[in-house]
């Protein structure tokens, strides 16, 4: 039989080269393991209690997948506790593998810490002061002869100790640099502890009353 090697030879090109292709990204696509920050998610938290301050936002996972796959911030991957039967007081939780939330694939080789303690409180709520966060200063021969907010007060939920402890609640920061007259701005709510929070979304409309220095202000 007649051996032609020039027949077809455009099809066979591109066979080569496909295959070529193929054993490129087959061959770079191999395992490798990683070790990433994620997040540490709080699920079924009962409707009266509240984690409280110091339990820990992140961990660390080591994973072990394609490379393909663990490329990026894997922002994908966290750990969930479920709190569903949780109790007021301290425990301890075990940080399995089973826990981690991961795309198809990849593997869970270890957590770290391998469990976290955390104290669940009583919610509470009380109303506290709002107090309005003001930087900066009048231009010259102007000074501030009061500060008002409005609302003056707001509700705030957080674990029962915390917010016993609480003694106002703070504006965002309103800039009255070189003002010459009333300064007013409408400003966010908010609590410093992030364990504790509004019991609702609030703002505040803080005005800064500026006057003309006469010199009776400082007496």
């Amino acid at each position: 039989m007649a051996w032609y090697p020039f027949r077809n030879v455009g099809l066979k090109v591109v066979a080569t080269g496909l295959a070529t292709l193929l054993w490129l990204s087959v061959g770079s696509d191999f395992f490798v393991e990683r070790s990433v920050r994620v997040p540490l998610v709080f699920r079924n938290v009962p409707t009266l209690l509240e984690i409280a301050p110091g339990a820990p936002d992140s961990v660390e996972v080591h994973l072990r997948g394609r490379s393909s796959q663990l490329t990026g911030d894997q922002g994908g991957v966290n750990v969930s506790i479920d709190l569903a039967d949780a109790r007021p007081g301290a425990h301890l939780y075990h940080l399995r593998t089973d826990l981690v939330t991961t795309p198809s694939g990849v593997e869970v080789t270890q957590v770290f810490p391998a469990s976290v303690m955390l104290t669940l409180e009583e919610k509470d709520q009380r109303s506290v002061p709002v107090k309005a966060t003001v930087e900066g200063a009048p231009a010259r021969g102007f000074v501030v002869k009061e500060v008002l907010v409005e609302p003056g007060q707001v509700d705030v939920v957080g674990p029962k100790r915390s917010l016993a402890a609480l003694k106002q609640a703070m504006t965002e920061t309103v800039m009255i640099d070189g003002a010459t007259a009333n300064v007013v701005k409408t400003v966010s709510i908010g609590v410093a502890d992030a364990s504790m929070r509004l019991r609702e979304p609030r703002s505040a409309r803080v005005t800064v009353v500026i006057v003309k220095d006469d010199g009776q202000e400082k007496r």
